[in-house]
Order: C-alpha cells, then sequence, then structure tokens
C-alpha cells in the first residue's frame, strides 16, 4: 500500500474563537493573578506602626469584667499568626447574663493574612452551625452589618453575635471579605482587620440576642475614641 503525501505549504489552520467560559475563566485567573500581586507588593508596603492596642474597657454598660476567664471561647489554631493581638474578656452582671467577648486585630489584611470567622472556627473546635442571619446593628452614631448565629455542642448552647471590619467594609461572609481586600487592595490602600465577637451561653436565643445587641452598644459607647475605631472604623 502506497502512503500518500501532501507536496507544498501545510494549509493555515482556522482560527479557533475562545468559549465564553475560557473567557471568564481567563479573566477571573488574570483578575487573582494581579489581584495576588498587588496584594503582595502593597503588604510589603505596609506600615508596621499603624497596629494599635486593643484596649477593651473593664465595664461596659451593666456588665464588668471579671478576672475569671469564663468558659473557653473557641479560637483557630492559627489565630496567633493571624492576628497581631487577641484579647478576650468575661463580663458579668447583677441583672443579665455573662458576656464572653473576643476581639481580635490585624494591621494588614491580604490574601494570606485575613481574619478567621467564627462560621469556620467553631465547626473546627466540634460545634453545630444552626442559624446564620444578619442582622442591622445600631451602636453609638452609626449602623453596620454584623452576623447572629447559635453553635451547639454537648451541654452548651452558645449564641453568637459578631461583625468583621476590613478597613471601612463590614463583610457578611469570607467572599465578601475577600472581594472587600482585593477592591482596597487594587486602590493601593492596606486594609486593616477586626473580628468582634460576643456570645451569651443560652438556649433561648431571642433573649440572648436582645443582651448582646445592647452589650455591643454599650461597649462601643465605653471604648476610648482610639479603640472606637479599631472596632468600627470611622464613621
Amino acid at each position: 500500500m502506497t502512503d500518500s503525501y501532501s507536496i507544498g505549504p501545510p494549509t493555515p489552520e482556522a482560527p479557533q474563537l475562545a468559549t465564553r467560559r475560557e473567557v471568564l475563566v481567563g479573566g477571573g485567573l488574570l483578575a487573582t493573578a494581579l489581584g495576588s500581586g498587588l496584594l503582595a507588593r502593597n503588604a510589603a508596603l505596609a506600615d508596621d506602626t499603624s497596629a494599635r492596642e486593643v484596649l477593651i474597657p473593664d465595664r461596659v454598660g451593666r456588665w464588668s469584667r471579671s478576672s475569671d476567664e469564663g468558659i473557653l471561647i473557641p479560637r483557630g489554631e492559627e489565630d496567633e499568626q493571624l492576628y497581631d493581638q487577641v484579647v478576650t474578656g468575661y463580663y458579668t452582671s447583677d441583672s443579665a447574663p455573662s458576656v464572653l467577648l473576643l476581639v481580635a486585630y490585624g494591621s494588614a489584611q491580604t490574601g494570606t493574612t485575613q481574619l478567621h470567622r467564627p462560621e469556620v472556627c467553631y465547626p473546627a473546635a466540634g460545634f453545630q452551625i444552626r442559624e446564620l442571619p444578619d442582622v442591622s446593628l445600631q451602636l453609638p452614631s452609626r449602623s453596620i452589618r454584623a452576623r447572629t448565629m447559635t453553635a451547639v455542642a454537648t451541654r452548651r448552647i452558645e449564641q453568637i453575635l459578631y461583625w468583621s471590619r476590613v478597613g471601612r467594609d463590614f463583610p457578611t461572609s469570607t467572599n465578601d471579605q475577600r472581594w472587600s481586600v482585593l477592591r482596597q487592595t487594587f486602590q493601593g490602600v492596606v486594609p486593616d482587620g477586626a473580628l468582634v465577637r460576643m456570645s451569651i451561653i443560652d438556649p433561648d436565643r431571642l433573649a440572648a440576642m436582645t443582651f448582646l445587641q445592647g452589650f455591643a452598644a454599650a461597649l462601643v459607647a465605653a471604648s476610648s475614641p482610639d479603640m472606637r475605631r479599631l472596632l468600627t472604623g470611622s464613621a
């Protein structure tokens, strides 16, 4: 059998048009690459002296800070690497349930150092999360977006209210948090970040949330101006 060959220059192939999916994927990869580069560059330029000291007040409304640490608050093992400071407080009152408070602060939120959200660390500590509705939290001089959730473990039901601040934003999900960091980075800003989490051990969700929202407002009101900016940014 004789093989046949084509003599002469090869016939050029027809150009292949990119599909919509390839364009979207390619654009996403490009944005990620550009964002990662900006994050790395801006993080290197971040001023370490901008870190603020976390000083929570001894008295918050009807609550007073106790020397007792209260019930252990679940924390991620990597917290010490993610944050510049992590401060906890146990607040008691004669007329209200005791409140567990955690404030974590990071001076530079980048692609590799971001706030560790409670919906991640609580399940890692053996809790089941039941509800995660967002709320509009009324604080002195401003309103912010916050999250609530019920964390359940053996012989413990914990009602949790928390917010995360990334620069000037208050993202209520992991994706929102990442986009907030990326958006501010594209604007040439290295945002700082704060996670403010408070909780009450109580099966009554509605009652607990009423107390926690009151505690949150009292916490901001009782804080120094610098601490207030750390908690809620600039109004």
